[in-house]
């Protein structure tokens, strides 16, 4: 099984691609999971055409579908995996999105839960006694070689033990990378499924992709399930903000590091000012704002500036849920407790589902990737119910780029994917004067501010905290966070209540 990797890519340098394929019907080895779709589940007409690629012949093939975001990746692997019938493994790429498939599975499939099992750092479970499971886990825990805890082993000796009917990997474009892959060798399936809405990466390995899991079997039009109704209208906009002169003088001082000159595009005082704007100004029409940033200073500054919560990589996972849990809202969340209005890192590229967001405010982002700026987008591309819906833009993308800087560079290189999907994005280079002129609310930064965030720069927390990398999911010493965490956590969180509101 080592050797199943290098003889596919073998044969496909050859013009001998592999064929992957399941006859899942004949298995007879195996035992049938008891998974069907609810009577109230409904599947779209793509979705339906997305799986005829995979089962045309009546056996299960192996390859890729790719689905913009919001438009039922999920419940497309829950169907196929209700089709196929057989123990499944599915890879998230972090924990909440594990507890989001398990939801999305009890909400969509009449599976009965004890045959749903995680394998995350906070939670092993063993695989059901009848051997039909449906695992849920993330790429980390399946990947990670330096040591397990007791529990962490007993499970993974179940998984490699078992020969799995099919694994759907969410958020595929990730397996090239050197960790990922090790993934699967840990896994004996006789099907992959990979999910994914941006089939793109800035490393080239993209193409691995054919001989790790197969070729793309389908890939939906965005602009084409926007005019159906299935994806939202969205405006695309990048919004040039000047920079304060001070702050200009010092980013083209020659000499200031890369960095640094990172984080002064980042911090721009006008900037700073135009998303307190843009923000205020959605909030207003109670609309759900996420303001992405990849920078943890700038997350931490703007997160005080503007008085809004934010999230990052140090984030313990409670505190993730408590804070998300609020922005989503509805039951089990009282009115005075909801926010509409989140600072988040990287972290909520991928993997976390807030259908009810419609505005992205992008403060900064990972350079030119194309694909970070597509997966930012999606998280606003659910469609929104209501009388407007279909009339106008109902969805806001604001990508916030400092003039005369290397973002005007990066931006226009992360726009190139979105652009291939037939988005277009609207220039607006004085935004102030048009604020004005529509009698909203534009406050600039004083002087004393812009200086006290000039000197907050230089500060080593500032140049300790860019360099510190995320932090990544790996061995846990027991099933469950200590009681010290969670009390921390807790009261962590309950200070940025009190401090935001």
């Amino acid at each position: 099984p080592e050797f199943i990797e290098q003889v596919k890519e073998a044969a496909m340098k050859a013009d001998f691609p592999l064929m992957e394929e399941y006859d899942f019907r004949r298995d007879d080895r195996n035992p049938d999971l008891p998974i069907n779709l609810r009577a109230t589940t409904k599947v779209r007409p793509y979705q339906e055409k997305s799986l005829a690629k995979m089962f045309g012949n009546g056996r299960a093939r192996s390859g890729i579908i790719v689905l913009p975001c919001g438009a039922g990746k999920t419940l497309t692997g829950i169907t196929a995996a209700c089709t196929v019938k057989k123990s499944c493994i599915i890879f998230c790429i972090n924990s909440v999105g594990v507890e989001q498939w398990i939801r999305s599975v009890r909400a969509f499939t009449t599976l009965p839960p004890e045959h749903i099992r995680r394998f995350t750092s906070g939670c092993k479970d063993d695989l059901h006694p009848s051997g039909a499971t449906v695992l849920v886990t993330t790429y980390n825990m399946m990947s990670y070689s330096k040591g397990r805890s007791e529990d962490g082993e007993r499970v993974m000796a179940q998984v490699k033990n078992t020969e799995w009917g099919l694994i759907i990997m969410d958020e595929v474009h990730v397996v090239p990378a050197k960790m990922f892959r090790m993934a699967l060798r840990h896994v004996k399936s006789h099907c992959k499924l990979g999910l994914t809405a941006t089939l793109v990466r800035e490393d080239n390995l993209i193409d691995d992709l054919n001989f790790l899991i197969g070729p793309k079997l389908y890939e939906a039009n965005w602009l084409k399930l926007t005019d159906e109704g299935y994806l939202a209208k969205v405006l695309c906009a990048e919004v040039w903000c000047p920079m304060t002169a001070e702050f200009f003088q010092k980013y083209l001082d020659p000499t200031t590091d890369s960095k640094e000159k990172q984080l002064l595009y980042v911090m721009n005082p006008n900037k700073y000012a135009i998303c307190k704007m843009l923000m205020e100004y959605h909030r207003a029409k109670k609309d759900k704002v996420l303001i992405f940033s990849d920078n943890i200073p700038a997350i931490k500054r703007y997160s005080t500036y503007l008085k809004v919560h934010n999230m990052y990589g140090s984030t313990s996972q409670y505190e993730r849920e408590l804070v998300l849990q609020r922005f989503r809202g509805g039951k089990g969340v009282k009115p005075e407790d909801e926010i509409n209005a989140l600072i988040i890192s990287q972290v909520g590229d991928v993997g976390i589902d807030l259908p009810q967001a419609n505005v992205i405010i992008q403060i900064s982002s990972h350079f030119g990737s194309r694909r970070q700026e597509a997966q930012r987008l999606g998280r606003i591309l659910r469609p929104k119910s209501g009388d407007s819906f279909n009339v106008g833009w109902n969805a806001f993308f604001y990508s916030l780029i400092s003039m005369d800087t290397a973002e005007m560079y990066f931006s226009h290189k992360r726009q190139k994917y979105l652009v291939d999907q037939g988005y277009t994005f609207k220039v607006i280079r004085n935004i102030k004067e048009i604020a004005l002129e529509n009698g909203i609310e534009y406050e600039e930064l004083t002087q004393e501010q812009q200086r006290k965030i000039l000197q907050d720069l230089t500060a080593e927390e500032v140049t300790e905290l860019f360099s510190k990398k995320p932090e990544k999911e790996g061995r846990s010493k027991s099933s469950k966070p200590p009681r010290r965490m969670v009390n921390q956590a807790m009261k962590r969180f309950l200070n940025a209540q009190r401090k935001y509101g």
